[in-house]
C-alpha cells in the first residue's frame, strides 16, 4: 500500500510540544504522510466525513475535556451527544487544548429523550478502527501488518497510530459489528491483554486535540498522518482483505423472571463497602439497572494504575471503562475477591440463593391467596 508510513525514517518530523494555552483546532498545519501531502481535518470536517450516514433520529456522541484522561472526574467519561455548534463554534472540541473523543456508534433517545452511550440504545456503527499500529514504546503492531488502505490514520501518542476504515452503509447488526472486531483481535490487530478496540460503545480520539496523560514528559498534539474520507468500506470488504474468521452470531437471551434486590438487600454491595471500595455509596441509574461508584479491584492491571472508573451494578454485575478490563465480568471479580480480599464468595452465593428462593416463594404464596380470594 502505497500511502502507509513503514518505518520511523519515512515519517513526517516529531511532534512539537503542545501550546499550553487555546489555539484552533488546525494548529497541527500540514502534515505530510508517504508521498501525500495531507491537510490537517478540522473535527467538524472529519465527523462530517465519518458520520455521512447518520439513522434519522439518532446522534453522534462524544466528549471532550482538559485534564489528563488518568486523572480527570469520571463523570468526564459520560460524555453527551454532540451537537453541531459544539463542531463549528468554540467549545472543548474546537479550542485545540483538550482531549477530543467520538464513539463509533451513533444512538437513539430512550424513552424519556436523554441520548446516552449504552447498547440497549444503538442505533449504528459508522467506523472500525484499529490500535497501536507503529514504532514507538506504546504501539503494539507493525504497519505491515495492514493489509487495507485506511480512510484515515492519526498519531495519537508518540509514533503510534490508529487507522480507521469508514464504513459504506452504517451498520445496525452490533453483533455482527463487534464480530468482527474480536476477529480483528484475534487475528493479532489489538492487544489480546488490553482489548480497548472492543464495542460499539467504544471512544476513539479525534484528529484535533491533545493526548496528555500524565506519563507524557509533555502533551502530545494529535497529527493526521493520512485523510481519505472517500474511501469507505463495508464490513465484508475487512473480512476479505484480512482473511478474517467470525465466530457464530451471539444467541438472543432470554431473560428469566427473577426478584430485583434492592441496595439495601444486596449482601455484595454490603461487602464491597466493608473492604472500603465503595466511593461514595450513591445510588445512580444506569436506565435499566442501578449501580455504586467502587474502586476497581483490578486496577493493578490498568495501563495507567488509576483506580477509579468502575461501577458494581446492583444485584450482582460489575463495568469499567478501562480496555484491560473488558473482558472482566462478575465472575471475574468473585474470583478476585477470593484470592486478593480472602472473601468467601460461595457463602455470600448461597446466602443470596435462599435469600431469593425466600422471596420467589413469598411472591408465589401472595398470589395464590388472590387466586383463591378471588
Amino acid at each position: 500500500m502505497s500511502n502507509l508510513p513503514q518505518n520511523p525514517d519515512t515519517l513526517p518530523s516529531k511532534n512539537e510540544p503542545a501550546p499550553t494555552t487555546s489555539t484552533s483546532q488546525t494548529n497541527c498545519g500540514t502534515r505530510h504522510s508517504v508521498g501525500d501531502e495531507v491537510i490537517m481535518p478540522t473535527n467538524k470536517d472529519f465527523a462530517a466525513g465519518v458520520f455521512h450516514a447518520v439513522p434519522p433520529g439518532a446522534h453522534i456522541y462524544g466528549t471532550a475535556f482538559t485534564q489528563p484522561p488518568d486523572r480527570v472526574r469520571k463523570g468526564a467519561w459520560f460524555g453527551g451527544p454532540i451537537k453541531p455548534r459544539s463542531l463549528a463554534g468554540k467549545s472543548n472540541y474546537t479550542r485545540g487544548d483538550c482531549n477530543t473523543f467520538y464513539v463509533v456508534s451513533s444512538f437513539y433517545p430512550d424513552a424519556e429523550g436523554k441520548v446516552m452511550r449504552r447498547k440497549a440504545q444503538f442505533a449504528a456503527a459508522h467506523v472500525l478502527t484499529l490500535d497501536d499500529i507503529g514504532d514507538g514504546p506504546s504501539a503494539k503492531i507493525s504497519w505491515d501488518r495492514i493489509k487495507l488502505d485506511p480512510s484515515f490514520v492519526i498519531e495519537t501518542s508518540p509514533d503510534n497510530c490508529q487507522p480507521g476504515y469508514i464504513l459504506k452503509e452504517p451498520e445496525t447488526d452490533a453483533d455482527y459489528f463487534n464480530r468482527v472486531v474480536d476477529a480483528l483481535i484475534a487475528q493479532g490487530l489489538a492487544s489480546p491483554v488490553d482489548p480497548g478496540m472492543k464495542g460499539v460503545t467504544r471512544y476513539v480520539r479525534f484528529p484535533g486535540g491533545l493526548n496528555n496523560k500524565t506519563k507524557y514528559d509533555l502533551p502530545w498534539r494529535h497529527v493526521c498522518r493520512a485523510w481519505h474520507p472517500e474511501r469507505r468500506y463495508s464490513l465484508q470488504d475487512i473480512i476479505d482483505a484480512y482473511g478474517l474468521m467470525l465466530a457464530p452470531p451471539t444467541p438472543v437471551y432470554q431473560q428469566r423472571p427473577g426478584v430485583k434486590v434492592k441496595a439495601t438487600d444486596d449482601l455484595y454491595l454490603k461487602c464491597l463497602s466493608d473492604l472500603g471500595l465503595v466511593q461514595t455509596g450513591v445510588i445512580r441509574s444506569g436506565g435499566d439497572f442501578e449501580m455504586v461508584d467502587i474502586l476497581c479491584p483490578f486496577y493493578k492491571n490498568h495501563s495507567d494504575r488509576v483506580d477509579v472508573g468502575a461501577v458494581y451494578v446492583i444485584g450482582g454485575g460489575f463495568r469499567c471503562h478501562h480496555g484491560s478490563c473488558a473482558n472482566n465480568n462478575f465472575k471475574a471479580v468473585k474470583v478476585r475477591l477470593r484470592t486478593h480480599f480472602n472473601v468467601d464468595a460461595d457463602a455470600i452465593d448461597v446466602e443470596i440463593a435462599a435469600a431469593h428462593e425466600a422471596l420467589m416463594a413469598l411472591g408465589l404464596e401472595n398470589i395464590l391467596k388472590v387466586l383463591n380470594h378471588g
